[in-house]
């Protein structure tokens, strides 16, 4: 009972946003008499029903298959038969008909049928019989049923416990005692023969060759036995044990009373972990106990006693309870719990357990708590907190929480055919639900129903703020399978979100991911996708950052709906589906920002492909939705083969081919292009036609030891239906070049110090050039840019930077094609952008150095970089044509001193030779102290033709006690003289909360705004504030 109550608890753990306290009232219930007389249990009237051989009771043979289900069951072979006792939830199919009933003893044996096997099923069924039929469905208070098939007979329920005959069982017994040769009263049906009984008669079991066995997947080979050991709760005072046979109940019964403080300690119970059933130990400690068991099995319980899984033992416990299982504790004041069955009752529990998931302790209290079953249990007037405060700050209060196990999975195409325990799963609903902070509910909902492994919670997420560009912000982010009680496939979550900004208007929207396995037209596939969708009714302006601050929408109905999903087929088959809406040019950088600068763009495509070993093939379709955009409509194949050996890893060759055709479509100007800066890219023309390639690479792979030589030779022959004037175009790129690198190292094991945390010092050096000479027969300013090569964001930049920077003509030191040319973006044989190639002759160059250390303890050392410079820079051999008239350019360097386990140095610069070429360079240092802080300080230099900027960035997070930690952020831009911003965040950690209190300020968008969030404190899940959350030790 407490195993499951763990995973019963953790369910509910998830329903917190905020939680809430009422008082629960302690039930009383009458003390533990001295003596407790014994309760008679009626006895059954004994009924006789057996098989015989006459044409008028012998079953018809079936073609159906006989399909047999429990949650409970114990299995054994009996004299060329196989037994089966079935209890809680017992279902016997063949065909349309349905036999059910609470309890079900099964004799199952086969025998030679015209050279088939027959399977014949005798089954004794008792509580709730009912016998379900396509013409009506009708009860019986007990069955006797014959079934035969040609089509064999299967278990689908839980995995029985085999091998241990449980003939002494009151049920087998009953059983036993009805199943007997057909009477002539048998009722004959066409297929099977089903007999109710009616009345006592003499008989014997007919005998029955070498039994069967059911077809049970990971059936465990012996059953568990049970110990139950009892002693005093205190050594220092014994306790005071009498025991007694009651003859008024039958069978008869071992009542034991216990007072003064009893310990009952019981070891092999199953419990259901995970899917998995494994054996666990209880631990009961009470004032008193009242114990009933069978006598006939268990003489005294003074010294403890082996149960076998069928023998009776019911425990009565009362004051001071406490029960432990793991790191799970439960109190109560009175309780009852039926071992063997698995039924118990709890009155005024207090619950405290651990929940992995949470990392942390959680508790629950109630004032009654039922268990139905294994997995079925009620909780009334119940709450449920992360708390350890005898009034906690927070909880969940509901009047009724169900956990059970239901059958059955609503999604089948969800269901993985090799996991069978998707068939089923743990499921809890919890009944007028209220979410209080203190005593003030803030969120009420009737009814809360979710999968006990994933619990869900209704409010997921509520901000308050204040700034200058939204106004008074309220936002919430709701959970669609709580709110609404559905019942999503499984491993799918969505939400709902509801927002109200005062200066723009309200809006909705939802969001949701999924992930599964399933089934397409008998196709094994694995599927996983997003969505994200939002509308609001926009009565404001946008404010984008300096000269962009008060732009006017297009119109006040404005959103987004993105959908992204990928399908697996097996032999490594995919198909990629995206649709990406966005109702204006700047809706997504305004309430999406983060998403603007980093997110991958917003697109409408349809892709489908497949990999063999080194061969890649696709299929696309793209088709431009977001107008505002610079984007191809494509019909596109593409073909690549990589690094196949040719003569006898001779030669390796790679390839990469497309043809298709594609339509350039460029981005349209804003409504307002006065206000809003635009000038469109020369490069992204009103082009469509067939688009053509195929680009191939020889490499002569070469060893000399430590140096590695690769001679390669790559050729290109592509096509465009529809160049930049307007006329089709065909060129031929050919490149000539020679790869090479070699490794020096030197170890220096002398080199120690405490200082730096050098333990032995090894110097790696890699030497690697690369020099080629390339041709095109067409220049690249003639070739449209049919594949993109930067994401929105970067485009939108340069649409304005062109006319505020440079009147509208670019410079050709500062056009991002020649770049890209110039850096070998499009060089490669599978690039994504071919038209990036042109004449060009340039040996590239790359030193790296790695001078790394031990560290650890003696026997497990491990090798950790203690200083690493990369140094790459390209020389041009024909400067005025390739690099603006400078020989060296794109000089890069990378810097990382790691001082110790706590502070890095970092350096980083990227530069030009000739006049107004890119200077950009930053240096570093980050301190982290693990639980007490971290700060950082740094200087960043970008300049470039007009571009001039020197920020000076530092921020730190410090916690200044166990109670409050806070964190600072600020930029000012040295060059100009101008603040460029700073954020603080203040935190006050408590018992039940945490607590953040923040403000920010934007030079650029002239924004200041202000915050506060509530976040309740479970365990060591992760808060809002990511730096916060590493301080708390949280992974």
């Amino acid at each position: 009972m407490l195993a499951t109550g763990v995973l019963f608890t953790s369910a509910m753990v998830g329903m917190i946003v905020c939680s809430l306290n009422v008082s629960v009232a302690q039930v009383p219930l009458p003390s533990l008499p001295t003596h407790l007389p014994s309760i008679p249990k009626p006895t059954l009237p004994k009924f006789s029903l057996g098989f015989g051989g006459g044409s008028e009771s012998e079953p018809a043979i079936s073609d159906q298959p006989i399909t047999i289900k429990s949650r409970i069951a114990q299995q054994w072979d009996e004299e060329g038969a196989t037994v089966m006792i079935l209890r809680q939830d017992c279902r016997i199919e063949q065909g349309n008909e349905i036999y059910e009933a609470d309890k079900a003893v099964i004799w199952h044996s086969q025998r030679q049928q015209k050279k088939r096997t027959e399977d014949r099923v005798v089954m004794y069924l008792e509580g709730h019989v009912q016998v379900i039929r396509p013409d009506g469905n009708r009860p019986h208070p007990k069955l006797v049923v014959e079934l035969k098939t040609l089509n064999g007979a299967f278990f689908n329920g839980e995995a029985p416990l085999v091998g241990q005959p449980a003939t002494h069982d009151p049920l087998y017994a009953q059983a036993a005692e009805q199943v007997q040769p057909i009477q002539p009263n048998v009722v004959r049906h066409v297929q099977h023969t089903v007999s109710e009984i009616s009345e006592p008669a003499e008989m014997q079991m007919m005998p029955v060759m070498q039994g069967p066995s059911f077809a049970v997947p990971g059936t465990p080979t012996f059953g568990p036995r049970r110990h139950v050991t009892v002693v005093p709760r205190n050594f220092e005072m014994p306790y005071e044990i009498r025991s007694w046979v009651s003859e008024q109940s039958l069978p008869a019964e071992l009542i034991t009373t216990i007072k003064r403080g009893v310990n009952i300690v019981i070891e092999g119970v199953p419990v259901n972990m995970g899917g998995v059933q494994q054996l666990g130990t209880i631990d009961l400690s009470a004032d008193r106990a009242v114990i009933w068991t069978d006598p006939e099995h268990i003489r005294d319980l003074g010294g403890g006693a082996d149960l076998d899984p069928n023998t009776p033992f019911q425990v009565y416990l009362e004051g001071n309870i406490v029960v432990r299982q793991g790191d799970t504790r439960l109190y109560a004041t009175h309780a009852f719990y039926d071992i063997r069955d698995e039924r118990g009752l709890l009155y005024n529990v207090d619950l405290r357990t651990f929940i992995p998931e949470y990392e942390g302790d959680v508790r629950v209290r109630a004032t009654r708590v039922r268990q139905l079953n294994r997995d079925s249990y009620h909780a009334q007037d119940a709450w449920i907190t992360g708390s350890q405060f005898g009034k906690p700050g927070y909880r969940l209060d509901a009047t009724d929480i169900f956990l059970e196990r239901r059958p059955g999975n609503p999604y089948p195409w969800t269901v993985d055919p090799n996991d069978p325990d998707d068939l089923s799963s743990l499921w809890v609903t919890s009944l007028n639900n209220r979410f209080l902070l203190g005593d003030v509910p803030i969120f009420y909902t009737p009814v809360v129903s979710a999968p006990a492994e994933d619990p869900q919670i209704p409010l997921r997420d509520l901000q308050f703020g204040q700034d200058r560009i939204f106004g008074t912000q309220i936002r919430t982010e709701w959970n669609l399978e709580a709110l609404f009680g559905l019942n999503l496939p499984p491993n799918t979550d969505a939400s709902l979100l509801l927002d109200y900004l005062s200066d723009r208007g309200p809006a909705i929207g939802g969001k949701a991911n999924y992930e599964g396995v399933t089934e397409i037209i008998g196709i094994p596939t694995m599927y996983d996708g997003i969505a994200d969708t939002y509308y609001i009714y926009d009565e404001g302006t946008d404010n984008l950052g300096l000269m962009r601050r008060n732009l006017p929408v297009p119109d006040n109905n404005r959103g987004r709906a993105m959908w992204r999903n990928r399908l697996r087929f097996p032999s490594n088959i995919w198909v990629k589906s995206e649709i990406g809406y966005i109702s204006d040019r700047n809706f997504l950088e305004q309430y999406f920002e983060q998403e603007w600068d980093q997110g991958k763009d917003n697109e409408t495509l349809l892709e489908v492909g497949q990999q063999i070993d080194n061969l890649t093939i696709s299929g696309l379709a793209r088709k431009r939705l977001n107008d505002f955009s610079n984007q191809t409509d494509w019909l596109r194949e593409d073909l690549t083969i990589l690094s196949e050996p040719l003569f006898g890893d001779l030669l390796t060759w790679s390839s990469h081919s497309s043809v298709g055709y594609g339509r350039i479509e460029p981005a349209q100007p804003p409504f307002n292009p006065a206000v809003d800066t635009f000038t469109p890219l020369p490069y992204y023309t009103n082009s469509d036609g067939l688009v053509a390639m195929t680009r191939h690479e020889l490499v002569l792979p070469l060893d000399f030891g430590p140096l590695n030589v690769d001679p390669y030779l790559m050729g290109e022959a592509a096509h465009w239906g529809d160049a930049i004037n307007g006329d089709d175009l065909s060129r031929l790129y050919g490149t000539a070049g020679v790869r090479a690198s070699i490794l020096f190292w030197k170890p220096m094991p002398w080199v120690q110090s405490r200082m730096f945390g050098l333990n032995g010092l090894a110097h790696k050096m890699v030497f690697d050039a690369d020099y080629s000479i390339s041709d095109a027969t067409q220049d690249h300013t003639l070739i449209p840019q049919y594949n993109e090569f930067d994401d929105n964001a970067q485009e939108r930049f340069r649409e304005r930077f062109l006319t505020l920077e440079f009147g509208g003509v670019l410079p050709p030191t500062f056009e991002e094609r020649m770049y890209a040319i110039r850096s070998g973006a499009g060089q490669s044989v599978t690039s994504p952008y071919h038209e990036l190639v042109d004449d060009l002759h340039v040996l590239r160059l790359g030193w790296r150095h790695r001078l790394q250390t031990k560290v650890g303890p003696p026997d497990r050392l491990r090798i950790k970089d203690w200083m690493t410079l990369d140094l790459d820079v390209s020389y041009f051999p024909d400067p005025n044509r390739d690099n603006f008239g400078e020989d060296f350019g794109l000089f890069s360097t990378r810097y990382a001193w790691y001082v110790g386990e706590r502070t890095t140095l970092l350096a980083n610069s990227m530069v030009d030779f000739f006049d107004v070429g890119q200077n950009i360079w930053n240096v570093g240092v980050l301190s982290q102290r693990s639980m007490r802080g971290s700060v950082y300080l740094g200087f960043r230099q970008v300049e470039g033709g007009p571009i001039e900027s020197q920020i000076v960035t530092a921020s730190y997070s410090y916690a200044m006690s166990p109670k409050w930690v806070s964190s600072l952020g600020t930029a000012y831009d040295v060059a100009e003289g101008q603040d460029r911003g700073q954020s603080i965040v203040i935190s006050r950690i408590g018992g039940d909360f945490i607590i953040h209190l923040g403000a920010n300020y934007d030079r650029s968008k002239d924004n200041a705004g202000i915050a506060i969030s509530i976040e309740p404190r479970l365990g060591h899940l992760r808060t809002s504030q990511t730096q916060l959350s590493s301080l708390l030790g949280i992974p």
